[in-house]
Parts: C-alpha cells; sequence; structure tokens
C-alpha cells in the first residue's frame, strides 16, 4: 500500500469520526431547541388559532396563485389547458405510487 493510500485513508477516517460527532451535536441541540420551544409553540398556537389558520391559508393561496402565474407565462400550456390537466393526473399517480411503495 502506498504511503498517499494510508494518508488518505486517515484522512477519510479522521473526517468521518469528524462528521459522525457534529451529527450527534447537532441532534443534540435540535433535541434540546424542540424541548425547549414545544411548549412556547403550543401556547401560541392555543392563543392564537385563527391568526395561524390565516397564516396557513395565506401560505396556502400565495404557494398556488404563484404556480398558476407560473404555468400560464408560457402560451402552449394557456391554450391548451388540457396539458395541464394531463400533468396533474400524471403528477398524482406518480406520488400515489411512490406513497405506496414507501408505506
Amino acid at each position: 500500500m502506498k504511503n498517499s493510500d494510508k494518508v488518505t485513508k486517515k484522512i477519510t477516517a479522521a473526517v468521518t469520526e469528524t462528521v459522525v460527532e457534529v451529527d450527534k451535536v447537532v441532534d443534540q441541540a435540535e433535541a434540546d431547541l424542540d424541548k425547549a420551544i414545544d411548549p412556547v409553540r403550543k401556547k401560541a398556537i392555543k392563543r392564537f388559532p385563527t391568526l395561524f389558520l390565516l397564516v396557513v391559508t395565506f401560505g396556502a393561496t400565495a404557494v398556488i396563485t404563484g404556480f398558476e402565474q407560473l404555468l400560464f407565462k408560457y402560451d402552449v400550456l394557456l391554450e391548451r389547458p388540457w396539458i395541464i390537466l394531463a400533468i396533474g393526473i400524471i403528477t398524482l399517480v406518480l406520488t400515489g405510487k411512490l406513497y405506496k411503495k414507501l408505506d
């Protein structure tokens, strides 16, 4: 085995060990943060349910409107709405099959 191969293996092992340690620290920090924020989040949702409902509704509407505007930029799709329908149906079928495979 060449000297450079040994060095490469040592570096790879050190980097892998460092990444694993960083991952553990990040996971622990995330768990601690979730534990600290969870009561506040639950209180906020209980205190302001209408506000959260409005924010979620606005977000969903904004995404749908933006997607619609993006699709209508293309004259082909504007003149032939059945293409959008076909793309939508194909997307639903494919995501349904993916969901069944993952379940």
